[in-house]
C-alpha cells in the first residue's frame, strides 16, 4: 500500500508527458534513475527505518544495498549491540567488552572480528516500491507541487543532455524559461526548502524522512 502523501513515480511521468509532449519514449526507462539522482541532490529521498537479519560467512555480512553509515545499528542474534571498531560510545554488555567484539564497514559489507552465523542490522534505507513498468524497485516522491515541477525540469535537462532535441526547449536557450538546466537550477533549492517545510509540520511525513543535519534522531 502506498504511504499517504507520497507519490509513485507514475505521477511524475504523467506530468512530464503532459507538460513537455516529448515525441519519443526512450526517456521513460531512465526517469527512475534520474529521479533518484535529483532527490539525492536535494536530500529529500523518502527514507524508512528497516531491520534486516543478515547471514554471516567468514565473518563478513553482505548488505543488499549501500549502507547509510550515519545512523547504523548492528546487533548480534540476541539483540546485543556490536560497537563499531574504535567507537567506545556504543553500549554493550560486560561479556561483549571482555571479548572486544566489534565490526568495520567496507562499502556494502560488514566485517566482524568474531565468529557468528548472523547479525541484525537496523538502518535508514530509501523507501521504494516495485513498479511493473520498470520491473524493479523505484523511489516514492513527496507529494509537493514545487518538487514535482523541479523534478520534471531535471528530467528534461537530462533528456536533452543525451543529445535529444525538442521544438521548444534547449540547453543553449538564453531565455531561462525555455532552458531546462536553468529552470532546474532556479527551482531545486526552493523545492528542497518547500519539502522540508512540509515535513516539519506534517508528522506523517517525518516517518519517511531522514537527514542527520536537519532532523535529530528520535
Amino acid at each position: 500500500m502506498k504511504p499517504k502523501r507520497l507519490l509513485p513515480i507514475q505521477r511524475l511521468l504523467g506530468k512530464i508527458d503532459n507538460d513537455f509532449n516529448i515525441s519519443e519514449s526512450d526517456w521513460i526507462p531512465r526517469v527512475a534513475a534520474w529521479t533518484i539522482d535529483a532527490l539525492a541532490q536535494l536530500k529529500v529521498l523518502p527514507m524508512d527505518k528497516k531491520k534486516r537479519t543478515l547471514e554471516v560467512k567468514d565473518r563478513i555480512a553482505q548488505f543488499p544495498c549501500m549502507l547509510n553509515c550515519t545512523d547504523l545499528k548492528v546487533c548480534d542474534s540476541n539483540g546485543c549491540e556490536i560497537p563499531l571498531a574504535g567507537n567506545s560510545s556504543c553500549c554493550s554488555n560486560s561479556s561483549d567488552n571482555k571479548n572486544e567484539r566489534s565490526y568495520v564497514l567496507d562499502c556494502d559489507q560488514i566485517h566482524l572480528n568474531f565468529d557468528t552465523d548472523e547479525i541484525i542490522v537496523e538502518s535508514y534505507e530509501v523507501l521504494t516500491y516495485y513498479d511493473e513498468q520498470y520491473d524493479c524497485d523505484v523511489p516514492y516522491i513527496y507529494d509537493n507541487g514545487l518538487l514535482l515541477e523541479a523534478l520534471a525540469w531535471y528530467v528534461m535537462f537530462k533528456y536533452l543532455s543525451r543529445g535529444s532535441k525538442h521544438p521548444v526547449y534547449s540547453l543553449t536557450a538564453r531565455d531561462p524559461y525555455t532552458n531546462p538546466a536553468a529552470r532546474w537550477e532556479s527551482l531545486k533549492y526552493k523545492a528542497a526548502a518547500s519539502v522540508r517545510k512540509d515535513i516539519s509540520v506534517d508528522k506523517g511525513w517525518r516517518n519517511f524522512f531522514y537527514n542527520a543535519t536537519f532532523m535529530p534522531r528520535g
